[in-house]
């Protein structure tokens, strides 16, 4: 089974079918968040498309060392998707003004 496909049983009732399309590891974590992850996927559902981003650890006491979804995450259907992605020049801005008023980096 594909750690995506684990990633999602997880998270989803049983008797669901959930089916991965592409699956894009975003950010490893480091130093002391070096064991976590957040994982970007596309899945069909009932014939929709969604969109998940979701945080990933592995657990300590993990033989495989495998990525673990937690439920600190998002589920979005195409358009919610579609919304986020309009809004993130407008994010970018946002994030810049405030590093600029309060001279972060």
């Amino acid at each position: 089974m594909s750690l995506s496909a684990m990633c999602f049983r997880a998270l989803r009732p049983a008797g669901i079918q959930l089916r991965s399309i592409s699956l894009i590891d975003i950010h490893q974590g480091t130093g002391e968040r070096s064991g976590q992850l957040i994982r970007g996927q596309v899945s069909e559902f009932k014939g929709q498309v969604y969109i998940d981003v979701r945080r990933c650890f592995i657990p300590e006491d993990s033989p495989t060392k495998e990525f673990i979804p937690t439920k600190k995450g998002i589920s979005l259907n195409v358009d919610q998707f579609e919304a986020v992605a309009a809004a993130i020049p407008q994010i970018r801005e946002m994030i810049a003004d405030e590093k600029r008023e309060n001279g972060l980096h």
